[in-house]
C-alpha cells in the first residue's frame, strides 16, 4: 500500500505542475498575437473582430463549437541586421497556410474536411532580408481546425536563426523521428512477439503484448501522419484512434495480469467492458459531443492504465521475478504519459507533445530485454540440464557396463557350471549307471559272465562315452549343427545294428540348419540312443527305421522297428523310458512310444520354434 500511495501523490505532483497556465510561452513571441473567424472560402483575413490571444491556442475555448477558419495575425519589431532571421512554428491543428508580410511561404495540401492532420508537424523557414523589413512585421496564419480536436496554434518564434534550428530540430526529432522510430520498432517487436506465441502457445503473455503492439498502430501512426487518407472525415479518423487506445489497454493489462500469472476472470471482464463502452461512447457520440465523450473516455482509461500499472508495480516488487520487476518500471513511465496525453487533449496543459508514443517505445524496448532474458535464462537451464543429463547418462553407463560385465560373468560362470552338472548328470546316468550294473553282476557271478556279454557292455560303454564327448566337444553354442552331431552316433549305430544282421534304415531332412545347445543337442542324441538300444534288447527286430525332420512348423523324430511291440500303456515303463520321458519334458517337447502293426513307433515332436533353431 505505501507504493500506491507514493505512486497516486507523485502523478498528482506532476499534474499540478502540468496545470501552469499556457500563457508562460507566450514570452517566446517579442510583439502582439491576435485572431478572427473568417470563412473557410476567404484567401485574405476580415478586417474587423481580432481578438488578443496567447499562444499556444486553443479557440474552442473561445469560440465553443466553431468548426472553420481563424486567422492569426501575429506582430513584431525587427531591428537591425535582417539577416540571420528564422520564423519556427511549433504546429497547428489541422491545417493551414503561413504568411510573412503577406508573402506565402508555406500552405498544407487540405485545408477543408477531411483536414491535413499537421498537428504534430513542427516547422522552420529562414526569413531572407527581402522578406522583412526594420520595423513592424506581421505573420498570418491561416488554419482550418474543428472545435472537438483542440483546434488552433501552437508556440511560434521568431529570431535568431541558429537558435531557432536547434530547437527546430530537437522538436522533429521528438514530435516526427522518434515517433517513426518508435513506429517500426513497435510493428517489427509485434511480429517477433506474435510469431513467438504462434510457435509456443504457452506463453499467453506475449500472445497479449503481440496484440497490443498491433492494436496501438493506429495511435502510433497517428503522430507521425500528415494525410488524412484513407479516411472521408476527421471524425472517421478519430473514431479509428478511439477505438485502438482503450483496445491497447486493454491486451496491455491481459500482458500484465498473464506476465505475474496471475488469471482474475471476473476484474478482466469488467475492465473489457469499462474500456469498450469508453471507446463506444466516442464513436457514437455526434459531432458537438465528440469533445466530451473523448474526455471523459481518456479519463476512464487512463484510470484503467494507473490501476494496472500500479498492479503491475505491486505484483513485480512483492516477490516477484527479477525480469518483472524490470519490466515493471515501465508501467511508472506509462503511468507519467497516460496522465500528460490526456491532460494535452483536453486541453489542461499546452503541451500537445505524444509522450505515450514516447514511452511506449521505451516499453518495447523493455519488452525485447525481458524476452532476451527469457530466452538466455531458459537457455542455460537447458544448458545446465543437458550437462547434467549428460553426467547422469555417463554415470549410467558406466554402472550399465559395470553390471553387464557382472552379468556376464556370472553368465559364463554359470554356464560352465550347467555344463559340469550336465556332464556329471550324463556320467552319472550313463556310464555310471552301466559300470554299476556290469560291477554288480560280476559280483553276483562272475563265472556266469561270458565274455560276449561282457564285449556288449564294453561296447556300451564305449558308445555312451562317444556320445558325451561328441556333444561336449562343441565348446560354444551352435558351433555344431544337428546333423552333424548325429553324424557320429549314426555311424557306431549302423555297425552295431550290423553285427546283429538288423537292417538299420536313416532318413534325415534339413538338420543342417538346426543348431541346439549342447544340452539340447544331448537329450536329443540320448533319446534316439536310448530307442535304439532298447530295439537291440526287446524287440527282437528285423528291421529299424530312423526318420529325423525339421519340417516347416516342427522337429520330429520317429524310430520304427517290425519286431513283437509294447505291452499296455504304463506296462512297460522301465528306467530307460522314464529317462526318455525326462528329457523329452527338458526339450518341451511330446514323446510317445505305441505298437504299431506288429511294431514299436517312438515319436518325439517339438514344435516351433525350438530355442536353438535359426
Amino acid at each position: 500500500m505505501k507504493l500506491l500511495s507514493h505512486v497516486c501523490r507523485s502523478c498528482l505532483l506532476l499534474a499540478l505542475l502540468w496545470t501552469v497556465p499556457a500563457w508562460a510561452e507566450e514570452i517566446g513571441w517579442p510583439g502582439s498575437i491576435e485572431a478572427t473567424r473568417s470563412d473557410a472560402d476567404a484567401s485574405t483575413p476580415p478586417s474587423a473582430g481580432w481578438v488578443d490571444v496567447r499562444l499556444p491556442d486553443d479557440w474552442s475555448k473561445r469560440w465553443p463549437n466553431y468548426d472553420g477558419v481563424v486567422w492569426y495575425r501575429l506582430s513584431w519589431d525587427q531591428p537591425m541586421p535582417l539577416d540571420d532571421v528564422a520564423l519556427y512554428l511549433g504546429y497547428l491543428t489541422f491545417a493551414g497556410e503561413i504568411r510573412v508580410n503577406g508573402a506565402l511561404i508555406a500552405r498544407d495540401a487540405i485545408r477543408v474536411e477531411p483536414l491535413s492532420r499537421m498537428w504534430n508537424v513542427p516547422r522552420y523557414w529562414r526569413l531572407p532580408p527581402p522578406l522583412l523589413k526594420v520595423g513592424r512585421n506581421t505573420v498570418l496564419v491561416r488554419v482550418s481546425g474543428l472545435a472537438q480536436y483542440t483546434p488552433g496554434l501552437g508556440p511560434v518564434r521568431v529570431g535568431d536563426a541558429n537558435a531557432l534550428e536547434a530547437e527546430f530540430r530537437s522538436e522533429q526529432w521528438l514530435r516526427q523521428r522518434l515517433n517513426l522510430i518508435g513506429l517500426s520498432i513497435s510493428l517489427t517487436v509485434g511480429m517477433f512477439f506474435l510469431v513467438v506465441w504462434l510457435m509456443r502457445r504457452s506463453e499467453v503473455a506475449f500472445g497479449w503484448y503481440a496484440a497490443g503492439r498491433f492494436a496501438w498502430l493506429p495511435v502510433a501512426w497517428n503522430t507521425v501522419a500528415i494525410s488524412p487518407w484513407p479516411f472521408a472525415t476527421t471524425d472517421a479518423y478519430q473514431n479509428l484512434i478511439a477505438a485502438a487506445v482503450p483496445i491497447s489497454i486493454g491486451c496491455w493489462g491481459m500482458f500484465v495480469l498473464r506476465f505475474c500469472e496471475r488469471r482474475w476472470p471476473r476484474r478482466e471482464l469488467a475492465m473489457w467492458a469499462l474500456l469498450l463502452l469508453s471507446a463506444s461512447w466516442i464513436i457514437l457520440a455526434p459531432h458537438d459531443g465528440k469533445l466530451a465523450a473523448r474526455n471523459l473516455a481518456n479519463a476512464l482509461s487512463v484510470l484503467v492504465v494507473v490501476i494496472v500499472d500500479v498492479a503491475f508495480l505491486w505484483f513485480a516488487w512483492r516477490g516477484g521475478r527479477p525480469d518483472q520487476k524490470f519490466l515493471s518500471l515501465t508501467s511508472a513511465a506509462l503511468i507519467i504519459a497516460g496522465v500528460h496525453d490526456a491532460m494535452g487533449v483536453a486541453g489542461v496543459i499546452g503541451d500537445t507533445t505524444n509522450w505515450a508514443s514516447l514511452t511506449g517505445l521505451m516499453g518495447v524496448v523493455s519488452a525485447s530485454v525481458v524476452l532476451a532474458w527469457n530466452f538466455v535464462s531458459n537457455l542455460r537451464r537447458i544448458e545446465g540440464f543437458n550437462i547434467e543429463l549428460q553426467q547422469n547418462v555417463d554415470q549410467a553407463r558406466r554402472e550399465l557396463a559395470e553390471t553387464l560385465s557382472r552379468q556376464h560373468t556370472l553368465e559364463l560362470a554359470h554356464v560352465r557350471l550347467g555344463e559340469r552338472v550336465s556332464l556329471a548328470h550324463d556320467l552319472h546316468d550313463g556310464l555310471g549307471g552301466m559300470l554299476i550294473g556290469n560291477i554288480a553282476a560280476l559280483e553276483q557271478g562272475p563265472e556266469n559272465v561270458s565274455s560276449r556279454k561282457m564285449l556288449d557292455a564294453l561296447r556300451e560303454l564305449r558308445d555312451d562315452l562317444r556320445l558325451i564327448i561328441d556333444t561336449a566337444s562343441a565348446q560354444h553354442y551352435g558351433e555344431n549343427s544337428l546333423g552333424e552331431l548325429l553324424a557320429p552316433l549314426r555311424h557306431r549305430t549302423s555297425r552295431l545294428f550290423e553285427a546283429y544282421d538288423i537292417a538299420l534304415h536313416w532318413d534325415t531332412d534339413r538338420l543342417d540348419d538346426v543348431y541346439l545347445t549342447n544340452t539340447q543337442s544331448l537329450d536329443l542324441l540320448r533319446i534316439v540312443q536310448e530307442a535304439l538300444t532298447n530295439v537291440l534288447k526287446h524287440a527282437q527286430a528285423r528291421r529299424v527305421d530312423v526318420e529325423v525332420r525339421n519340417n516347416n512348423d516342427a522337429l520330429t523324430l520317429e524310430v520304427r522297428d517290425d519286431g513283437q511291440g509294447v505291452g499296455k500303456a504304463g506296462s512297460e515303463q522301465g528306467t530307460g523310458m522314464r529317462s526318455m520321458q525326462a528329457r523329452a519334458r527338458r526339450l518341451a517337447a511330446h514323446l510317445s512310444v505305441a505298437s504299431q502293426g506288429g511294431g514299436t513307433l517312438v515319436r518325439l515332436h517339438r514344435p516351433w520354434p525350438l530355442t536353438g533353431l535359426r
